[in-house]
Protein backbone atom coordinates (compact mmCIF):
# COMPACT_ATOMS: atom_id res chain seq x y z
CA UNK A 1 0.00 0.00 0.00
CA UNK A 2 1.52 3.38 -0.94
CA UNK A 3 2.24 5.81 1.88
CA UNK A 4 1.04 9.40 1.87
CA UNK A 5 4.50 10.48 0.75
CA UNK A 6 4.46 8.07 -2.19
CA UNK A 7 1.07 9.30 -3.36
CA UNK A 8 1.93 13.00 -2.89
CA UNK A 9 3.61 13.52 -6.31
CA UNK A 10 0.13 13.73 -7.88
CA UNK A 11 -0.11 17.20 -6.32
CA UNK A 12 1.20 20.10 -8.37
CA UNK A 13 4.05 22.12 -6.81
CA UNK A 14 1.85 25.02 -5.64
CA UNK A 15 -0.68 22.65 -4.08
CA UNK A 16 2.20 20.88 -2.31
CA UNK A 17 3.42 24.26 -1.03
CA UNK A 18 -0.04 25.21 0.23
CA UNK A 19 -0.37 21.85 1.98
CA UNK A 20 3.07 22.23 3.58
CA UNK A 21 2.19 25.72 4.76
CA UNK A 22 -1.14 24.57 6.20
CA UNK A 23 0.39 21.67 8.14
CA UNK A 24 3.25 23.75 9.54
CA UNK A 25 0.85 26.62 10.30
CA UNK A 26 -1.37 24.23 12.27
CA UNK A 27 1.56 22.85 14.24
CA UNK A 28 2.73 26.38 15.09
CA UNK A 29 -0.60 27.61 16.44
CA UNK A 30 -0.61 28.59 20.11
CA UNK A 31 -2.78 25.63 21.13
CA UNK A 32 -0.06 23.27 19.82
CA UNK A 33 3.59 24.43 19.61
CA UNK A 34 3.02 28.14 20.24
CA UNK A 35 5.28 29.54 17.56
CA UNK A 36 2.73 32.17 16.57
CA UNK A 37 -0.40 33.79 17.89
CA UNK A 38 -3.21 32.07 16.01
CA UNK A 39 -5.04 29.83 18.46
CA UNK A 40 -6.78 26.91 16.80
CA UNK A 41 -7.68 28.78 13.60
CA UNK A 42 -6.99 25.55 11.70
CA UNK A 43 -8.20 23.41 14.61
CA UNK A 44 -11.46 22.77 16.40
CA UNK A 45 -11.98 26.42 17.44
CA UNK A 46 -11.70 27.56 13.84
CA UNK A 47 -14.02 24.75 12.77
CA UNK A 48 -16.63 26.04 15.20
CA UNK A 49 -16.32 29.77 14.50
CA UNK A 50 -15.35 29.81 10.80
CA UNK A 51 -18.62 28.59 9.26
CA UNK A 52 -20.62 30.93 11.48
CA UNK A 53 -18.65 34.01 10.43
CA UNK A 54 -17.85 33.12 6.80
CA UNK A 55 -20.38 30.44 5.83
CA UNK A 56 -19.37 30.21 2.17
CA UNK A 57 -15.64 30.85 2.32
CA UNK A 58 -14.55 29.86 5.83
CA UNK A 59 -11.95 27.34 4.62
CA UNK A 60 -10.01 29.85 2.58
CA UNK A 61 -10.56 32.54 5.21
CA UNK A 62 -9.21 30.39 8.03
CA UNK A 63 -6.24 29.33 5.89
CA UNK A 64 -5.38 32.91 4.89
CA UNK A 65 -5.51 34.09 8.51
CA UNK A 66 -3.33 31.25 9.79
CA UNK A 67 -0.83 31.64 6.94
CA UNK A 68 -0.61 35.42 7.46
CA UNK A 69 0.01 34.98 11.20
CA UNK A 70 2.69 32.35 10.51
CA UNK A 71 4.37 34.59 7.94
CA UNK A 72 4.39 37.52 10.34
CA UNK A 73 5.91 35.41 13.14
CA UNK A 74 8.62 34.07 10.81
CA UNK A 75 9.34 37.57 9.50
CA UNK A 76 9.61 38.88 13.08
CA UNK A 77 11.86 36.04 14.22
CA UNK A 78 14.13 36.14 11.15
CA UNK A 79 13.55 39.51 9.46
CA UNK A 80 16.33 39.49 6.84
CA UNK A 81 14.80 40.68 3.57
CA UNK A 82 17.51 38.83 1.63
CA UNK A 83 16.07 35.49 2.72
CA UNK A 84 12.94 33.49 2.01
CA UNK A 85 11.09 31.05 4.23
CA UNK A 86 8.18 28.65 3.87
CA UNK A 87 5.64 31.43 4.34
CA UNK A 88 7.43 34.09 2.25
CA UNK A 89 8.87 33.08 -1.11
CA UNK A 90 9.46 35.02 -4.32
CA UNK A 91 6.68 37.23 -5.71
CA UNK A 92 5.84 34.93 -8.64
CA UNK A 93 5.33 31.97 -6.30
CA UNK A 94 3.26 34.06 -3.90
CA UNK A 95 1.06 35.15 -6.83
CA UNK A 96 0.52 31.48 -7.72
CA UNK A 97 -0.39 30.65 -4.12
CA UNK A 98 -2.86 33.52 -4.07
CA UNK A 99 -4.42 32.34 -7.34
CA UNK A 100 -4.67 28.80 -5.93
CA UNK A 101 -6.49 30.05 -2.83
CA UNK A 102 -8.83 32.20 -4.92
CA UNK A 103 -9.57 29.19 -7.15
CA UNK A 104 -10.50 27.18 -4.03
CA UNK A 105 -12.41 30.02 -2.36
CA UNK A 106 -15.64 28.06 -1.94
CA UNK A 107 -14.42 24.52 -2.64
CA UNK A 108 -16.25 22.93 0.29
CA UNK A 109 -15.08 19.35 -0.31
CA UNK A 110 -11.45 20.42 -0.60
CA UNK A 111 -11.51 22.50 2.60
CA UNK A 112 -13.59 20.02 4.57
CA UNK A 113 -11.04 17.30 3.82
CA UNK A 114 -7.85 19.16 4.67
CA UNK A 115 -9.32 21.09 7.61
CA UNK A 116 -10.66 17.89 9.19
CA UNK A 117 -7.15 16.42 9.02
CA UNK A 118 -5.61 19.58 10.50
CA UNK A 119 -8.21 19.71 13.29
CA UNK A 120 -7.27 16.17 14.28
CA UNK A 121 -3.70 17.18 15.22
CA UNK A 122 -3.47 16.77 18.98
CA UNK A 123 -1.48 18.60 21.63
CA UNK A 124 1.93 16.98 21.93
CA UNK A 125 1.84 15.63 18.38
CA UNK A 126 5.35 14.87 17.13
CA UNK A 127 6.27 17.42 14.45
CA UNK A 128 8.24 14.97 12.31
CA UNK A 129 5.66 12.18 12.52
CA UNK A 130 2.82 14.60 11.74
CA UNK A 131 4.55 16.01 8.65
CA UNK A 132 5.62 12.53 7.50
CA UNK A 133 2.11 11.16 7.95
CA UNK A 134 0.65 14.05 5.97
CA UNK A 135 3.05 13.39 3.08
CA UNK A 136 4.66 16.81 3.43
CA UNK A 137 8.20 15.43 3.64
CA UNK A 138 10.14 12.19 3.76
CA UNK A 139 12.88 10.67 5.91
CA UNK A 140 15.66 12.17 3.78
CA UNK A 141 14.23 15.65 4.37
CA UNK A 142 14.22 15.01 8.12
CA UNK A 143 17.81 13.77 8.06
CA UNK A 144 18.81 16.85 6.12
CA UNK A 145 17.05 19.19 8.58
CA UNK A 146 18.55 17.49 11.64
CA UNK A 147 22.01 17.91 10.13
CA UNK A 148 21.68 21.67 9.68
CA UNK A 149 23.18 24.01 12.29
CA UNK A 150 20.96 26.44 14.13
CA UNK A 151 21.56 30.14 13.48
CA UNK A 152 22.47 32.69 16.17
CA UNK A 153 20.37 32.30 19.30
CA UNK A 154 18.59 29.28 17.80
CA UNK A 155 16.31 31.66 15.90
CA UNK A 156 16.89 30.25 12.43
CA UNK A 157 17.94 27.22 10.40
CA UNK A 158 19.88 27.90 7.18
CA UNK A 159 18.62 25.61 4.41
CA UNK A 160 20.24 25.03 1.03
CA UNK A 161 17.80 24.98 -1.91
CA UNK A 162 17.03 21.49 -3.16
CA UNK A 163 17.41 20.21 -6.70
CA UNK A 164 13.76 21.08 -7.37
CA UNK A 165 11.12 23.48 -6.08
CA UNK A 166 9.32 20.61 -4.32
CA UNK A 167 12.51 19.43 -2.62
CA UNK A 168 13.18 22.96 -1.37
CA UNK A 169 9.64 23.22 0.01
CA UNK A 170 10.06 19.85 1.76
CA UNK A 171 13.38 20.98 3.26
CA UNK A 172 11.88 24.26 4.48
CA UNK A 173 8.99 22.38 6.09
CA UNK A 174 11.35 19.80 7.62
CA UNK A 175 13.45 22.57 9.14
CA UNK A 176 10.63 23.30 11.60
CA UNK A 177 11.51 20.07 13.44
CA UNK A 178 14.43 22.09 14.86
CA UNK A 179 11.92 24.31 16.70
CA UNK A 180 10.71 23.54 20.22
CA UNK A 181 7.46 24.47 21.97
CA UNK A 182 7.41 28.26 22.18
CA UNK A 183 10.86 28.45 20.53
CA UNK A 184 10.57 29.07 16.80
CA UNK A 185 13.62 28.43 14.63
CA UNK A 186 12.80 29.73 11.14
CA UNK A 187 14.17 27.60 8.27
CA UNK A 188 15.28 29.94 5.48
CA UNK A 189 17.08 30.03 2.15
CA UNK A 190 19.20 32.76 0.57
CA UNK A 191 18.49 31.99 -3.11
CA UNK A 192 15.34 32.90 -4.99
CA UNK A 193 12.83 30.17 -5.72
CA UNK A 194 10.47 29.85 -8.61
CA UNK A 195 7.44 27.57 -9.03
Amino acid sequence: MPTQTESAPSLDPIERLVHARLWVARLGESDLYGWWGSDGMLGEDGAFVGPRVLPLTHGTGRARIALAVARHACDQRHPANSTQHLFRLDAATEDQVDAYLVEHLSAFDYWNGILAQLSAVEIGADIAETLLGAGILDESDLSYAHGRPLGPGGRSVPIEPGASFSETVRRLAAGFVRSAPGELAVPYIQAEMGG
